[in-house]
């Protein structure tokens, strides 16, 4: 799994979307999503990267950013039954994407092509269904959900999963 640079949603959304994560968990006994911390990835990079050097070139990517909105609403899915949240693009999230993009790129390129920004599709992860029918049960259950959301970014996160285990722990907040 790689390390993900991500922005973290502000609350009430990072604790609904943790709540909604733990709902599916309980109600489709599937596993847990993998990232437990609410975010839309900015740029995933290999997990053995140098966090450190991450950092001082995310910071200086970012030094002159404000918070800025983003909106999000529906539902999408990916191959492999990936069930998550769509975050629209804007001018504003799409030039900034791309100068964090840049920042990092001598740390390697995206394992995804999906995070070139030309081909990037914001999204905050949901769950992964075990098949089809299950994926679209998923997506009925979240049916019933509001996700007509706005929200300011105001933290960038770097996280990795540990040498040993699933789930990914924080290794950097950078505040906008």
């Amino acid at each position: 799994m790689p390390t993900i640079i991500g922005c973290e949603l502000s609350d009430p959304y990072f604790s609904t979307v943790k709540s909604i994560r733990e709902d599916l968990v309980d109600t489709f006994d599937i596993e847990e999503y993998p990232n437990p911390f609410p975010h839309f990835t900015l740029s995933p990079l290999d997990e053995d990267v140098d966090i450190d050097g991450v950092v001082t070139a995310v910071e200086a990517a970012t030094e002159d950013q404000a918070p800025f909105a983003v909106h999000t609403d529906g539902i999408g899915l990916f191959r492999h039954n990936v069930v998550w949240l769509p975050v629209a693009k804007s001018p504003e999230l799409t030039t900034f994407q791309s100068r964090v993009v840049a920042a990092v790129s001598d740390f390697g390129t995206p394992p995804v092509p999906y995070y070139e920004p030309h081909r990037w599709f914001p999204h905050v992860g949901f769950a992964v269904g075990d098949d089809d029918e299950q994926t679209g049960e998923i997506v009925e259950f979240l049916l019933d959900y509001d996700f007509d959301w706005e929200f300011q970014v105001e933290t960038i996160t770097i996280t990795r999963p540990p040498a040993a285990g699933d789930q990914y722990d924080v290794m950097a907040a950078i505040d906008l």
